[in-house]
């Protein structure tokens, strides 16, 4: 079992690392057995296609991301302060992660972008438009849709992660904390 979850995990790393370095079309089930180091036919006693391969890489990057964005989330302190510390852990995992960061950006551009797959992955972020959500029922934050609150925050965080992943912009604590501020300013009430 371990061994085989083990090999698991390797398809999937492979796939990762194969599709940040020549995207999804030019990642080919025999790359990836190469990469992991195992035969296409292992590939597919896990997965039946590309495609099933693709969507549960970017169902697991998603879970993963969420969760170490939560994980530091603490009920008990204000939402000023949950909300500041959300964007700021997007912000820091997305610079210590660019490689998912960058997989989920293309995914979300992709053809295999689907309905579906955004309804399990949004499943995981509940906790985050639950704070969002109750800072707006107590006007905390401005009455805006959730898409420009997003925007004005984790996407600011991403596209900044990006930035940093490309070697045009150094995140260090010190802007980490002035973006997660000016992130804060452009959304409280």
């Amino acid at each position: 079992m371990g061994q085989t979850e083990g090999k698991h995990g390797s398809i999937l790393r492979a796939t990762l690392e194969l599709i940040s370095e020549h995207g999804f079309h030019g990642t080919s089930m025999s790359k990836v057995a190469k990469k992991a180091g195992v035969s296409a036919g292992i590939i597919y006693h896990y997965f039946s296609n590309k495609d099933e391969l693709i969507n549960e890489l970017y169902i697991g990057v998603k879970r993963d991301f969420s969760e170490m964005i939560i994980k530091r989330l603490d009920e008990s302190q204000s939402l000023r302060k949950q909300i500041r510390e959300l964007v700021k852990s997007t912000i820091e995992v997305s610079v210590r992660r660019p490689e998912e960061m960058l997989f989920m950006e293309q995914f979300l551009q992709s053809p295999y972008n689907r309905p579906q797959i955004q309804d399990t992955v949004n499943t995981y972020y509940e906790p985050i438009m639950n704070v969002f959500n109750k800072a707006k029922q107590e006007q905390i934050i401005k009455p805006l849709p959730d898409p420009v609150i997003f925007a004005l925050t984790l996407d600011v965080a991403v596209s900044l992660a990006k930035q940093h992943a490309a070697g045009s912009l150094h995140m260090d604590e010190e802007l980490i904390e002035k973006v997660t501020e000016a992130c804060w300013e452009s959304i409280r009430q």
